[in-house]
């Protein structure tokens, strides 16, 4: 992998995880800070994005060799932009939660909690990979992140049978399942850019 491009990918990831981490600060402390924090991220990370895109293109020939090289690069800076928008998601659930002075039961709070964590360790496994595209470190991704899809849903189905019981408050249904749908996206989208760094290993140079 071109090193340009892997110092810019690493600088990414490294500016979304740490948006992700002030995600989480503001659902544990809703003091509002983290969560105004977490937006100034935002323009860094587009920043970041606009200037991998640019180095990729600029590397790119013209030939459909050229332009099947760059599609992967690409497509990682895509997914990272679609961990952005979730975690805006992330961002608009909480300004709504602590708006509306909602409440999550101890039960709701563990789940968040589970959920937030294992996005942010499975994230902070990307630059590690993109730097050594190693394998096994992406195969050790998918299977945990396969396994914590089956989670989160378990916690979603749950949390909706509460809610038929009576036992979860209305209100609060939409904003932890949006939290919880938004997680998902980091972690669906993290799958997605090991798969395309593995990709790459195989890749020939330009």
């Amino acid at each position: 992998m071109d090193e340009e491009i892997k110092e810019k990918m690493v600088l990414l990831c490294q500016t979304i995880s740490k948006m992700l981490e002030l995600a989480f600060e503001g659902f544990r402390k809703p003091t509002g800070k983290p969560i105004q924090e977490a937006m100034e991220i935002k323009d860094k990370i587009h920043h970041c994005s606009s200037e991998l895109t640019r180095s990729v293109v600029s590397k790119t020939p013209s030939s459909e060799k050229g332009r099947e090289w760059a599609k992967p690069y690409l497509s990682i800076t895509s997914s990272f932009d679609r961990m952005t928008y979730n975690i805006e998601g992330i961002l608009d659930c909480l300004r709504a939660k602590a708006q509306n002075h909602i409440l999550f039961s101890d039960r709701a709070v563990k789940e968040v909690n589970d959920v937030f964590q294992e996005a942010m360790r499975l994230l902070e496994n990307l630059p590690d990979l993109i730097l050594t595209q190693n394998k096994l470190l992406a195969q050790k991704i998918g299977e945990e992140v396969r396994s914590m899809f089956k989670i989160a849903n378990g916690y979603s189905e749950e949390h909706e049978e509460r809610l038929i019981q009576g036992i979860c408050v209305p209100k609060s249904s939409p904003i932890y399942l949006g939290i919880i749908e938004s997680l998902k996206g980091v972690i669906g989208h993290t799958l997605e850019v090991s798969g395309k760094l593995v990709s790459l290993s195989s890749q020939s140079s330009l």
